[in-house]
């Protein structure tokens, strides 16, 4: 159990070091991080356990590492099992007894890392909080990453992928979609605004932050069933 946690402990700090940095992760590089406490062989051998189990790969020997999408599947698990991580205000203002679709994307579209679409179930209406999408600057990774999320909304293929899910109210999921590690990430949660079912989903690429993106959506979970 204590081996599992230290590799859980070590995969978390991989995974956000390459969000970060945006580059494979060395062992070099993590041995600096006051994080990381391990010696160096130690480390090494946590890396290699690591890679083994699948969470993590190298494009060749000598590379650092990155994550695979079973290492952050693992990852998003963890986070959506622990508490809330942060104190930090997000300014939701969810008030009265429940905020309408829209000014909740909204609200939610400028403060998440990522872009949000939230629709009503069998309506034929969505929803966009659209942060992301009206950056003045964007990265070629992110301009390929914004074409392929305009076309799945504006063909509202992220709707039916997510309309055709078995969803419990008030917990929250996450999948990928995409193909030869094109792939876009998405969290996403089933919710009851004025007694219909609505989908409050974050999507983006894979370089997320999805620590905020889970701690956002936990406290509209939260504020919405003290309600």
């Amino acid at each position: 159990m204590e081996q599992s946690n230290k590799l859980v402990r070590l995969l978390k700090v991989v995974v956000e070091s390459y969000i970060s940095k945006g580059e494979p992760v060395g062992s070099k590089f993590l041995h600096s991080l006051d994080d990381v406490t391990y010696a160096p062989s130690t480390l090494r051998k946590h890396l290699n356990l690591l890679e083994r189990e699948g969470l993590v790969f190298q494009s060749y020997n000598s590379s650092g590492r990155i994550p695979t999408i079973t290492g952050l599947s693992k990852y998003i698990e963890e986070l959506i099992e622990s508490e809330i991580s942060s104190n930090e205000d997000y300014n939701l203002e969810i008030q009265d007894s429940r905020m309408s679709l829209k000014y909740m994307v909204e609200q939610l579209g400028s403060i998440v890392d990522g872009v949000t679409v939230g629709f009503i179930e069998h309506d034929e209406y969505f929803y966009l909080g659209v942060n992301k999408l009206l950056k003045e600057e964007i990265s070629s990774d992110e301009y390929a990453i914004t074409k392929k999320i305009i076309k799945i909304i504006e063909d509202k293929q992220i709707i039916w992928f997510l309309s055709s899910k078995i969803l419990k109210n008030n917990q929250i999921y996450y999948t990928f979609i995409g193909e030869e590690q094109q792939f876009i990430s998405c969290l996403f949660t089933r919710i009851t605004i004025n007694d219909f079912p609505a989908i409050i989903s974050i999507i983006w690429g894979i370089r997320v932050d999805y620590e905020r993106n889970c701690n956002i959506l936990k406290t509209v979970l939260s504020k919405l069933g003290s309600q």
